[in-house]
């Protein structure tokens, strides 16, 4: 490490069954560092990170956190995918007084002061979605996702804000995360004899594209039988046989396809700079501006020991390629712009859904009207095992 620089901590896999995603994100985050030191760094101080790849794997994600932690003694992390990664990595981050910069989508009931979550929350992605899919597509909503702690309580959330708007979960069904071609077979055997209106995914990385791809091959439609997902993204899309993508539905509060001033310098700037054929993603968006969001904290407080750089992180917003982005005091979660789109031909992404200003986190939902009676934050937030 140089002395005179500032030293963050990135710990993203390269490997696993998260590597492709987490390598979009990786390269997101070496753009902002980039960036950042062209414009002299901060406070005439170079942004230097220490990277670690924990292949996927939740143990590795602790071990490397506890390492810079201790060893490196780094103040602030960025990384995470997989919500059991997060909740792996926290416990180090909080014995350690550090703070975790989150840039992924999550299930939303947590709050820890030492971390700040980028991506969005149930009410930024999973509220819209369902509105869109219960206006567009019917009642009959079929459930199917990975193994872990993520899959859970997003599919109960969202199982529950349908309930709430008079529709129907025909089942609710989970698969490894190490997905086989026999565990496919299963969901497309619910699917055809339940014949439900939409599917809500939370399917996660290497996973992905065969359940896709089954879908198409056992002859569903997607114009009118959409996969509905969050965590379907770009990398996935384009790594799918043509025309598997066409007609299925995403949830996000970037799309590369966005076309605002800003989203379009970002992305053809992450094409420059990644050097690869993957357009950049919702959770690679997140993690360029976070890079960008401690920048602008860190400039304004002086020094990088959470006691001083939280107060100023609330105090700051940049201009993110979604739009203006800035932390809530109240719960660390990040102002957001939520968007839903159709994935059309060659994978393009059509944008249906846009709000007309950024949208506050609710990770709580609080806010939210119409939910079931019987529901209780405890029941999303304690509901589940941590896999």
């Amino acid at each position: 490490m140089t002395m005179d620089a500032w030293t963050i901590g990135v710990i993203m896999s390269e490997s696993g069954v998260t590597g492709a995603i987490e390598r979009n994100q990786l390269a997101a985050t070496r753009l902002a560092i980039a960036e950042i030191n062209a414009m002299g760094g901060i406070l005439g101080r170079r942004l230097q990170a220490v990277y670690r790849d924990p292949k996927s794997t939740p143990a590795l994600y602790r071990s490397h956190t506890l390492e810079l932690c201790r060893d490196e003694r780094i103040k602030v992390i960025f990384g995470g995918h997989m919500s059991s990664t997060r909740k792996a990595m926290l416990p180090e981050i909080e014995a350690h007084n550090a703070l975790l910069f989150y840039p992924t989508l999550y299930e939303g009931f947590e709050y820890s002061r030492h971390c700040v979550y980028t991506g969005a929350a149930p009410n930024q992605n999973s509220v819209p979605l369902v509105e869109y899919l219960q206006a567009n597509f019917g009642q009959r909503l079929f459930i199917v996702g990975s193994d872990y702690v993520y899959p859970y309580e997003s599919n109960r959330i969202v199982a529950d804000l349908h309930r709430s708007k008079g529709g129907t979960v025909l089942d609710e069904t989970y698969v490894p995360l190490d997905l086989r071609p026999r565990h496919i077979a299963h969901i497309i055997d619910r699917i055809r004899a339940l014949k439900p209106d939409m599917i809500y995914s939370t399917v996660v990385g290497d996973g992905i594209v065969p359940f896709y791809t089954a879908f198409r091959e056992a002859g569903f439609d997607p114009q009118t039988l959409p996969i509905a997902s969050q965590s379907t993204s770009e990398v996935d899309v384009a790594r799918m046989p043509p025309g598997v993508a066409d007609g299925h539905v995403i949830a996000a509060p970037f799309f590369d396809t966005l076309s605002t001033p800003g989203a379009l310098a970002f992305a053809r700037a992450f094409r420059l700079a990644s050097g690869g054929p993957f357009p950049a993603t919702a959770p690679a968006e997140a993690a360029y501006f976070s890079v960008h969001l401690y920048a602008a904290a860190l400039a304004l407080a002086g020094e990088d020991g959470i006691d001083r750089l939280l107060p100023a992180l609330y105090e700051v917003e940049v201009d993110a390629p979604q739009g203006a982005v800035r932390v809530d005091r109240l719960t660390n979660h990040t102002h957001l712009w939520p968007r839903v789109a159709r994935i059309r031909e060659k994978g393009r992404y059509e944008i249906v859904s846009s709000p007309p200003q950024r949208v506050a986190p609710d990770p709580y939902l609080v806010e939210i009207s119409g939910m079931n009676e019987t529901a209780s934050p405890s029941d999303f937030r304690f509901g589940v095992m941590n896999f």
